[in-house]
């Protein structure tokens, strides 16, 4: 009788936690999002359209400053669980403020270890889903297994709302794609970094 025993090794993991918040202060993060993009002009980096924010004044609202503080903590306590780090501090962070049929193309975030988005406001079945995407050769190996399971996806696509937040490793492909509401979508972006690596606070 042959038997199997056997220890299963996750190498090269990639995690996606996805969170819906209680308790922020969305309409005070908001107005400040708003102020930022009545007052200075946007950049041009993943965004097709919109508005993407070069400079973050101090100082932030207080619903924002407790809304970073919390996912310091979230990072270091329970993503650690998987990532091992314990000691991630916050690096630079963004705005982006999308209108009808704007969208954020393929990207990743560079200089960084774990990367996230809250959304500030964000509602209704066509504002568009947030896209993580498989970055390997897999595709030509699946087949007709694609997308079968987890361990066959080549992406991962979820229709956000107010509240949602997701972390991810900064080298994971993502997108936003196009905005098909009569409302903006407001999210603030951001990354987790190695304390010792001194970062640019001004500019996403």
């Amino acid at each position: 009788m042959i038997e199997f025993k056997t220890i299963q090794n996750k190498l090269f993991y990639t995690p996606i936690w996805e969170s819906m918040l209680t308790g922020v202060d969305n309409q005070s993060i908001k107005q400040y999002a708003l102020g930022l993009r009545n007052k200075y002009p946007g950049a041009s980096i993943s965004n097709r359209g919109g508005w993407h924010s070069k400079e973050i004044i101090q100082p932030l609202p207080d619903a924002l400053n407790e809304l970073f503080s919390n996912f310091e903590g979230f990072v270091n306590d329970y993503c650690s669980q998987i990532t091992g780090l314990n000691n991630l501090m916050l690096g630079n962070f963004w705005v982006n403020i999308n209108q009808k049929y704007d969208y954020n193309r393929s990207h990743d975030h560079q200089n960084s270890i774990l990367s996230g988005v809250y959304y500030v406001d964000c509602e209704g079945d066509d504002v568009g889903n947030f896209v993580a995407e498989r970055d390997d050769a897999a595709e030509f190996f699946l087949g007709s297994y694609k997308n079968v399971s987890g361990f066959t996806g080549t992406s991962f696509s979820i229709t956000p709302l107010t509240g949602f937040a997701f972390l991810m490793p900064s080298w994971v492909l993502h997108s936003v794609e196009q905005n098909l509401t009569d409302r903006d979508r407001i999210s603030i972006a951001f990354n987790l970094v190695n304390p010792d690596v001194v970062v640019d606070n001004s500019y996403g």
